[in-house]
């Protein structure tokens, strides 16, 4: 048993939103072979009551406020700060002395075996742990996912900061990739890129594998989960993210604004489900018998169950998507943009149904809505793929094969 010193963005409980999901599996698993000291970030929006459950797994929590989450005029500042120096905003919102005070006292006090990053910005505080090995897990390419969102946006003021911010991100991620003793990504593409960031004297640093993962026995095919078995209806269809990242609201309204009405026009019946937080969704007045959002559920599982059709449509992005992951273990078909499914081991018309253009989204869900044989064969084959390559108790062992390698 190791001492390891475990560092996040944000507390990692509940597992609700994909970086929450990713870090929460990985933890549990390494509390499970561990002594495990977490030091978290949370956020104005997070109760900190939360991080009761990671203290029953876990020798210690701490927490630590963020700085510029404190007043508007903080943010406004740490906003400033990163648009006129060299240093990303995202890495200054989580620049907090108090964290570095922390982390100091732990690595003085308890000389950990192995420090774990959690999230690049985190990498700021990498100097800090001397001869001490450590991992830095890579969520997405961070500069890739900003540069894409520069370029599809619409809004000038945006398109002029996340252009701002693209190349100081890519400064950064080339500093964290090569300080780092370990870098984990999710996927061999964001593997490629951050190897190339990590080069050092011509030779490219070895990135690790980690890929987003599925509870398996949490998401399972309808006729399968018993608790929650349902009639499906193939004019159904259904969508699972919060508008609250980009890449999902750029994607769902892209959506309902180009292919829906494609959609509906050839199927008056056809119905769209949003589920998650609808901030920001913006449904036309001509299409609203047709869409509905549920805003966040507890439990969206029964509502996946009921649609016949699950849609990625995402135009922005990095890494690899969970609800993705999550709707192949629950056996759905599933019509994604190739961005969408990028980071997964899929293939168009085996498994899933990869379209990109409005008319070819509109033509894939409309073919899944009138062929339940074509729904069942791609849903059963998606489910196989889950089980066989994205299980997190198989990605928690990987991880695990990684710290044993640098201890």
């Amino acid at each position: 048993m190791a001492k390891i010193l475990f560092v996040t963005t944000r507390i990692p409980y509940p597992p609700w939103e994909g970086h929450q999901i990713r870090t929460y599996n990985l933890l549990k698993r390494v509390c499970d072979v561990h002594e495990v000291k977490l030091v978290s970030f949370v956020r104005s929006d997070e109760d900190p009551a939360h991080a009761d459950h990671l203290r029953t797994i876990c020798k210690s929590v701490d927490l630590i406020k963020i700085p510029a989450d404190q007043t508007k005029f903080k943010l406004f500042k740490t906003i400033l700060s990163g648009v006129l120096t060299k240093t990303p905003f995202v890495v200054k919102k989580y620049s907090a002395p108090e964290m570095e005070q922390r982390l100091r006292q732990v690595i003085e006090q308890d000389s950990p075996d192995l420090v774990h990053f959690d999230m690049l910005p985190l990498a700021q505080y990498l100097p800090l742990c001397g001869n001490i090995p450590t991992i830095l897990n890579d969520h997405n390419v961070e500069s890739l996912l900003v540069e894409r969102r520069a370029e599809a946006t619409s809004s000038i003021p945006q398109k002029i900061f996340f252009s701002n911010q693209a190349p100081k991100l890519e400064q950064f991620e080339i500093f964290a990739s090569k300080t780092a003793t370990q870098v984990l990504a999710c996927s061999q593409d964001d593997a490629d890129i951050l190897s190339k960031m990590g080069q050092s004297d011509g030779n490219n640093k070895a990135i690790n594998i980690i890929a987003n993962g599925v509870d398996i026995e949490q998401f399972q095919p309808n006729q399968i989960d018993t608790s929650a078995s349902v009639q499906v209806d193939p004019n159904k269809i259904i969508f699972v993210g919060g508008m609250g990242w980009f890449p999902n609201k750029d994607g769902m309204n892209f959506f309902i604004k180009e292919a829906m009405p494609l959609i509906s026009e050839k199927n008056p019946d056809a119905r769209l489900i949003v589920v998650g937080k609808s901030n920001g969704l913006d449904i036309p007045d001509q299409l609203r018998d047709q869409i509905s959002a549920t805003g966040f559920v507890d439990d969206f599982r029964p509502l996946v169950h009921e649609a016949g059709v699950y849609i990625l449509p995402l135009r922005v992005g990095s890494g690899t998507r969970l609800k993705l992951l999550e709707a192949m273990a629950m056996g759905k078909a599933i019509v994604s943009t190739r961005i969408g499914a990028e980071g997964v081991v899929l293939e168009d018309g085996k498994n899933i149904l990869m379209a990109d253009t409005p008319q070819e989204i509109a033509d894939a869900v409309l073919k899944l809505m009138g062929d339940a044989e074509l729904r069942d064969r791609l849903g059963k084959a998606a489910h196989e793929q889950a089980e066989k390559l994205y299980d997190w108790r198989i990605l928690g062992d990987k991880l695990l094969a990684v710290y044993d390698t640098m201890l």
